[in-house]
């Protein structure tokens, strides 16, 4: 009978002429609706409408060229009836369209997502979960159970779900169809019943088979490094510039007195030695790192030691030093044989030098090693212009004379020889030569016997005298 502007708009009528054949009651969709507006007078109702002609040979109202959503409130009343309509097209397509959008959410997750019985049957399941455990495509992970990667695990999650109802990151190590062994970790959700008993498990898993092996070798590495810190012999530690120990190894704790790592690690390397530290750091700061440095500290128990360390420095973006590492042994008993080698050379040179007969020494290579005061002054040279030079060259004149012969003699035999000789440079200068061997080569020792072969050659004139008279 009549129809405002905003039902002929939402009907896509031009005017009220293109309604005026139209029986609503001969609409299926309200038709059914007649008992109950007749007794209750007013009902109200959703439908979904097509635009096309009307079976009934008259033109439908509607006539757009989609399937539009009307809701429906038709009144009794005197004249007749009064409807109200409504588009509700989009609010009614708001939830298809938000199914669509968390469908292709859950198509292109990377996440391994699906759905599965207590049992492990995948129910439902997203491509990347396919391709996490192998399947060509979602149908077959579905023909799958998950329970069959890893059953004990799959057991104890279960049992855990029922308890906790979520259960996040959670790790383990499952074995593909195809015998690949991987590492997932999975966010699961469990889905219950009125009765709150369990009936689905939600899952949502990542493959990180790369992490974990990358985390196990560095894990392995650092295991061995640590080993190998811990076991080594030097003494390896770490401390701030002001002696503060940070990290250490048992050899370090040992060479200075503790009975273990922590109790060295409460205590300040510059009480070993006061003035040594800082002179160190500040050679560190300017070198970065510095070898075999050595020096004489006291240790915990205030015990005597010599270190020799390997020390490099750790500096910030500002190059400033903020840690010193260090790698040091203790070479006390090296140090102490040193210099009582030195004093014993020391002691030994004195004594030789203070002899007043020559004396030299020469390795098997005829080089000298040493020569004393005295037969530096019978060479006429400085002792130290002879070290390391060899005695044939240097003295050619001693070549096939009875010196080389018997020299040689003591180096081959290894036995003491002795000799007398007279001075090739000198005429009627005569010396005695002991010829004794060494470890290192020979030693010769010779005095001047002038004036004893002097008083022998007078004794034997005079006696030839006697005789003839």
């Amino acid at each position: 009978m009549d129809a405002n502007p905003s039902a002929l708009k939402i009907t896509g009528a031009s005017s009220l002429k293109d309604c005026a054949k139209l029986n609503l009651f001969n609409k299926s969709y309200v038709a059914s609706k007649k008992e109950e507006l007749l007794k209750k007078g007013l009902i109200k109702f959703q439908t979904p409408l097509n635009f096309q002609n009307g079976g009934d040979g008259s033109h439908d109202i509607l006539k757009k060229p989609k399937t539009i959503f009307i809701e429906w409130n038709i009144a009794a009343i005197n004249a007749g009836y009064l409807v109200q309509i409504q588009d509700i097209t989009a609010s009614n397509e708001e939830p298809l369209k938000s199914e669509d959008k968390y469908k292709r959410w859950f198509e292109d997750d990377l996440t391994g997502d699906f759905i599965a019985t207590t049992c492990g049957q995948i129910i439902d399941c997203n491509p990347a979960f396919a391709e996490i455990y192998g399947f060509d495509n979602c149908e077959k992970a579905v023909k799958s159970n998950i329970c069959d990667f890893n059953r004990d695990d799959w057991i104890n999650l279960i049992t855990s779900l029922k308890i906790e109802y979520k259960i996040y990151d959670h790790q383990s190590w499952h074995k593909r169809p195809d015998g690949i062994q991987i590492h997932v970790v999975a966010n699961v959700i469990g889905i219950f019943d009125d009765s709150d008993e369990l009936v689905q498990v939600k899952g949502y898993v990542f493959d990180d088979t790369k992490r974990k092996r990358a985390e196990e070798s560095l894990k392995e590495s650092e295991e061995k490094y640590r080993l190998l810190f811990d076991e080594d012999l030097t003494g390896d530690f770490i401390a701030t510039p002001e002696g503060e120990i940070l990290e250490c190894n048992p050899a370090f704790a040992e060479i200075y007195g503790f009975d273990d790592c922590d109790m060295a690690l409460e205590w300040n390397i510059l009480e070993s030695n006061p003035f040594d530290w800082p002179y160190m750091i500040t050679r560190l700061k300017k070198e970065h790192k510095i070898l075999g440095y050595q020096s004489w500290q006291r240790r915990s128990d205030g015990m005597r030691i010599h270190v020799v360390a390997n020390v490099v420095g750790i500096f910030n973006d500002l190059d400033e030093l903020i840690q010193v590492k260090g790698y040091m042994f203790d070479d006390t008993e090296r140090k102490h044989a040193e210099e009582s080698l030195i004093n014993s050379k020391r002691q030994i040179t004195e004594i030789l030098d203070s002899i007043q007969d020559n004396f030299i020494a020469l390795n098997h290579h005829w080089n000298f090693i040493y020569v004393n005061k005295c037969a530096a002054e019978y060479f006429g040279v400085d002792a130290d212009d002879l070290i390391g030079q060899n005695l044939w060259e240097r003295f050619p004149e001693l070549v096939k004379t009875r010196c080389e012969e018997t020299f040689r003699r003591t180096m081959e035999t290894n036995e003491i020889q002795h000799f007398e000789a007279p001075n090739m440079n000198r005429t009627g200068q005569w010396f005695d030569f002991s010829v004794y061997p060494s470890a290192e080569g020979i030693s010769i020792y010779w005095k001047d016997i002038t004036e004893r072969k002097k008083l022998e050659k007078d004794k034997n004139t005079l006696k030839n005298k006697l005789n003839v008279h």
